[in-house]
């Protein structure tokens, strides 16, 4: 009955050789039922009220703990002297002053009932989450706190668990069944499944599947790959942030780490690629036999497309979409933008037959059989909403599309800064927010927009006297560098960032097509191998735009 603990020292400091019963984080019950609670060492702390429990949670804000009787009893860590809003005088340091720092949210506001299990959430990224739930005597739940996410919404039904994680909540209904509710419950749902216990943690949750073994899901840029095999069946779990553990039936303890949700780029051997695509974090490519394989971050599932045989792909901000040999459209990935629960639909293409597809930021355009533009996603700007007629060729980027006619004019539609082609006859066109670049039929390339590396509105001369077979504008919203192959296969970049200006370029090689992004660029070799350069390591967070 003693406690154990290890992590990060300054919670740490439970007093020892005493026998408990029940253990949540920072709080504990021993064998008279009384609540014991540490803290950081700091000024003003709330301790637990005084009385006989039976259960108790502790989050990273507030505690929520069952009486003998079944009530609930919720109480904030810190307290506030003075009630307002700036910290009193005699505090050490304004970083004590926790009041200021967390908001429960009214988490603490138990409502009267008799409940049989109690769980408190907080999370701090998201205006400082707090949430309490708890298991009434009929098996429903019953939630209070913050519900800027639906985070309160519990749906109705019989339950035996229940777990907060301050902007969501999930239970387990008495079928076995784990349901959620809250921020990205609908994006990320459980694995289906029978579950004996789940955990929600800071930005994951965490399963017991019947069989014993645990499963993970959420996260954002990361995600949790518990022990597989397990090493025994587990019993109990719990979630923090960042990291997760689990009892066996055996009494061990195991716990895992979260790791970024990146996919690694695969062994390119020559031969093996006829087509590349580089999205903002991520790259596709398909393999001489149609398949379809991505790589770099796939916090969204942008990079795990679903198999089949593919005859074009595009790679966007944080959905890729391709072709099927049919001229299906097919699309994986995020359909929101800021927001967990954004929904424009860019990765959901409606039905019909394609003969090019385009994935742009949050929306995604292509032609049909007929030549005609279609576009979905969203549409703040009518980047989405293409004027009538018909096209040979089409561009999606940030918030414009442009188009070339079957009589080579380029035509652009979206944001209005910017957005009319220079007059003349095109073979190829690319966008991006808010710049543009086209080939001529001679091959000569020409560019118009916001040349925003500059920071004013004078276009990026591309290097004189050069003839250009294809061209592709870096893919992120305010316009960066340019990459384009000449026609004797070589590579030539302008403009700002890593991919001009001085900046490493290419290897050097013959190349067949290249791809653009705005952290890397990427191209097809004539053997059929890929050369990427740039943060080929998708080094960065892919923080939302």
């Amino acid at each position: 009955g003693e406690v154990a603990c290890w992590g990060q020292g300054r919670y740490l400091n439970a007093a020892p050789g005493q026998r408990l019963e029940a253990l949540s984080g920072r709080c504990a019950i021993d064998s008279a039922g009384e609540l014991a609670c540490w803290y950081e060492e700091r000024a003003r702390v709330v301790r637990p009220p005084p009385g006989r429990y039976a259960a108790v949670s502790a989050s990273g804000s507030h505690a929520c703990a069952l009486t003998d009787a079944g009530e609930a009893v919720c109480w904030r860590y810190y307290s506030c002297a003075s009630g307002g809003a700036a910290a009193p005088s005699g505090w050490p340091t304004a970083r004590d002053a926790e009041c200021w720092r967390y908001s429960t949210a009214g988490a603490t506001d138990a409502p009267p009932g008799r409940f049989t299990a109690i769980s408190a959430g907080y999370h701090p990224r998201e205006g400082h989450a707090a949430n309490s739930c708890a298991l009434a005597e009929t098996g429903g739940i019953v939630c209070w706190g913050a519900n800027w996410a639906g985070q309160l919404d519990a749906p109705p039904g019989r339950y035996t668990a229940v777990s907060a994680g301050g902007d969501r909540a999930c239970a387990l209904t008495d079928g076995g069944a784990v349901v959620c509710w809250g921020r990205n419950a609908e994006r990320a749902p459980p694995p289906p499944g029978d579950y004996t216990a789940v955990s929600v943690g800071l930005d994951h949750t965490c399963a017991i599947t019947a069989a014993g073994g645990a499963v993970c899901w959420d996260g954002r840029y990361t995600r949790m790959d518990p022990p597989d095999p397990a090493p025994d069946r587990y019993a109990a779990i719990s979630v923090g942030s960042g990291y997760a553990c689990a009892l066996t039936e055996g009494g061990a303890a195991v716990c895992w780490e979260a790791v970024h949700d990146k996919i690694a780029a695969p062994d390119l051997t020559a031969g093996r690629y006829r087509a590349v695509s580089d999205g903002l974090w991520h790259t596709c490519a398909l393999t001489d036999a149609g398949e379809a394989v991505c790589w770099g971050w796939n916090d969204r599932g942008q990079a795990r497309p679903p198999p089949g045989r593919y005859a074009a792909i595009s790679a966007g901000y944080a959905h890729t979409c391709a072709l099927t040999d049919t001229g299906e459209a097919v699309c994986w990935g995020w359909n929101g933008w800021k927001g967990w629960n954004d929904d424009y639909g860019q990765a959901r293409p409606p039905p019909g037959r394609y003969a090019a597809i385009s994935a742009g930021s949050v929306h995604t355009c292509a032609l049909t059989d007929a030549g005609e533009a279609v576009c979905w996603g969203w549409d703040d700007d009518g980047q989405a909403k293409p004027p009538p007629g018909r096209y040979a060729a089409i561009d999606a980027g940030s918030d414009r599309t442009c188009a070339l006619t079957g009589t080579g004019e380029g035509v652009c539609w979206g944001a209005t800064w910017h957005t009319d082609a220079p007059p003349g006859r095109y073979a190829a066109v690319s966008t991006s927010g808010n710049y543009s670049c086209a080939l001529t039929d001679a091959g000569a390339a020409v560019c118009w927009g916001w040349n925003g590396w500059n920071g004013d509105d004078r276009q990026a001369e591309p290097p004189p006297g050069r003839r250009y077979s294809a061209i592709s504008v870096g893919r992120e919203r305010y316009g960066g560098h340019v990459c384009a192959l000449t026609v004797a296969g070589e590579v030539d970049c302008w403009g700002g960032g890593w991919g001009g200006d001085g900046e490493p370029g290419a290897p050097p090689g013959r190349y067949l097509a290249i791809s653009v992004s705005e952290n890397r660029a990427c191209a097809l070799t004539d053997g059929g191998d890929i050369a990427c350069w740039g943060d080929v390591w998708y080094e960065d967070l892919p923080i939302r735009i």
